[in-house]
């Protein structure tokens, strides 16, 4: 069985983050984000890989390369323009003709049981299976409904709307729970040729409400595990803390500080904070679930708790910055200078 990663968004949530990278390339715990995906296809016998890409596709392909170093085949499908799901899906899967596919969004970390997945997938006999995870509503999620067996009966997709409303308002009253799309999918060639190739199309829009108003044997599977949609700064955080604490199990370990860091012995760090490479933080600093990516200088008696800190900014002494634990997350673009006693609470 092949996979498909599909890697080529903006990544406008996650902005200023993305504008000197693309998403999948985030760092969570010091490792590019694409690399936990890879390790879990390749955990579960999927070596063979094409990434869908788009936005920044040279640095994604400078990263992986042909992807020996990962212990996986390695091939890139770059859009000219933006195809959408559906339209990058069908522009990658031709380079596995005939071939099913196991397919990725690429901002999703999880520790699903790829296996059982597949397994169920061929016991069904489906053209398509869905990966499903359970949440409260309201969310900004697609929601499927399922017949005993598994089989989808529908698949409700909110509007854009009604997914900005949601994310404006994350304290929302929980009312229920739903089964959301997981962005995992297993797919034959005879679904794959309904796609048709070189045109935009959503596969969540277009292709699954065509074929299941045609009553296709389309399946969805609720594995069970950890699962997070990194497309925020607030899940960002999220995954980083998730990665650092066990809360996912993931095939490669994330990594709490990088290599070439110097961390002063009077400074205070919790464990759910990560630090890249090439830091340096002086003496009577305090760190509660941050994110520092490289080469940040962070100055004496600095307090900074829940935000994130991007490549190659600089901290001067009496620094505070205090995001709100489960409120919007502040981030400090790359390059940064924040003077001495700067005050930021959120």
């Amino acid at each position: 069985m092949k996979g498909i990663i599909i890697a080529g968004g903006l990544g406008t949530r996650l902005r200023p983050l993305t504008y000197r990278r693309p998403k999948p390339l985030t760092p969570v715990a010091n490792r590019p984000f694409l690399e936990y995906q890879v390790a879990l296809l390749r955990q579960h016998g999927i070596e063979d890989i094409v990434f869908a890409t788009n936005y920044m596709a040279d640095q994604i392909e400078a990263h992986f390369g042909d992807g020996s170093r990962f212990g996986v085949r390695m091939r890139y499908a770059v859009e000219e323009v933006p195809l959408g799901t559906g339209g990058a899906i069908r522009n990658a899967a031709q380079f596995f003709p005939n071939e099913t596919v196991v397919v990725f969004n690429g901002d999703v970390l999880t520790d699903f049981d790829l296996s059982k997945i597949i397994a169920f997938h061929q016991q069904r006999q489906a053209i398509a299976t869905i990966t499903l995870h359970e949440v409260p509503s309201p969310h900004p999620f697609g929601v499927l409904l399922l017949d005993e067996k598994g089989r989808v009966l529908e698949w409700r997709e909110p509007s854009e709307e009604a997914k900005r409303a949601v994310t404006l308002d994350p304290d929302l009253t929980p009312s229920g729970k739903d089964l959301i799309n997981a962005g995992f999918y297993i797919l034959e060639p005879e679904f794959l040729a309904r796609i048709e190739l070189g045109k935009p199309c959503s596969i969540e829009r277009d292709i699954f409400p065509r074929l299941l108003a045609e009553e296709a044997p389309i399946y969805g599977i609720a594995p069970g595990g950890f699962w997070l949609d990194v497309g925020r700064a607030e899940q960002l955080l999220m995954a980083t803390q998730a990665i650092l604490s066990g809360q996912v199990k993931t095939a490669v370990p994330g990594l709490a500080v990088g290599e070439g860091t110097t961390i002063a012995p009077s400074s205070w760090i919790n464990g759910m904070t990560a630090i890249g490479r090439n830091c340096r933080i002086a003496g009577q600093t305090r760190l509660e679930n941050c994110i520092l990516m490289d080469n940040v200088t962070v100055g004496e008696h600095v307090r900074l708790s829940n935000v994130i800190v991007d490549e190659g900014t600089t901290l001067q002494e009496e620094v505070v910055l205090e995001g709100r634990a489960g409120g919007p997350t502040p981030v400090i673009a790359s390059e940064s200078v924040l003077g001495r006693g700067t005050r930021l609470h959120l």
